[in-house]
């Protein structure tokens, strides 16, 4: 007599989904980057759903947050234990803010210093930028229209040099680009930039570059922060 078992091939997965205060996040996604798996956390922050059985890495999202990832093995017979995923909350203020934990840029000011030959536009001397990255060398912008630029070892952040001929020479460190823009909401706009380690500023480009504070100073607001290896 042949006897067969019919062994079940799906799993359950559950976990809970809180921001790093350990409040839940209600409403949050869990996508599977392998296969159809996917879940929407409840007004407790948990989930629940069946997947069949497999190694899975999921992208948690929620419009509030940033985004987290989450793997699962599960692939034994066993179901996996419970999940634990800590979203950030997005800042609620505009501004500039460094990851991971979107500590916001040190405002600091930039002297104009003139040379026959050239203008730079420069940190004070001995000024020490407060804000240090680990990792990732990452910043979120919900302010537009802002561009950064490097900060030299003389602490210069633009340098203009003029030829005989009256030309402008192109900035002596270039702006970075944005690596990615996401609308939040709408007149909401994320910029995310990553740069390599290095000292730098951000100012705003289309409020005229460098503005003065008063008309009669020779210092522009800017914000600073530094990016180290780690």
């Amino acid at each position: 007599m042949l006897v067969l078992f019919l062994l079940g091939c799906d799993v359950e997965l559950r976990g809970q989904v809180a921001d790093p205060g350990g409040a839940p996040i209600a409403g949050a996604s869990l996508v599977a980057t392998e296969g159809t798996c996917s879940a929407v956390t409840d007004a407790g922050g948990s989930f629940t759903t069946r997947c069949v059985r497999a190694d899975y890495n999921f992208v948690v999202t929620h419009p509030s947050h940033a985004a987290g990832a989450l793997h699962v093995d599960a692939t034994a017979a066993l179901p996996p234990p419970a999940a634990a995923v800590s979203l950030v909350p997005w800042p609620s203020a505009p501004g500039l803010y460094l990851e991971p934990d979107y500590t916001p840029f040190a405002r600091v000011d930039l002297v104009r210093r003139v040379a026959p030959s050239e203008q730079r536009y420069c940190l004070p001397e001995g000024a020490i930028l407060p804000v240090t990255s680990v990792h990732p060398h990452v910043f979120d912008v919900h302010a537009t229209d802002w561009r950064v630029f490097a900060v030299d070892a003389e602490g210069c952040a633009l340098r203009v040099a003029v030829d005989p001929g009256g030309r402008y020479w192109s900035p002596r460190t270039p702006r970075i680009e944005a690596a990615s823009v996401a609308e939040l909401a709408p007149g909401r706009v994320r910029l995310t930039f990553e740069v390599p380690p290095g000292r730098y500023v951000a100012v705003p480009w289309f409020e005229g570059f460098l503005v003065p504070k008063n008309p009669t100073a020779d210092t522009w607001e800017a914000w600073a922060f530094e990016a180290s290896a780690g």
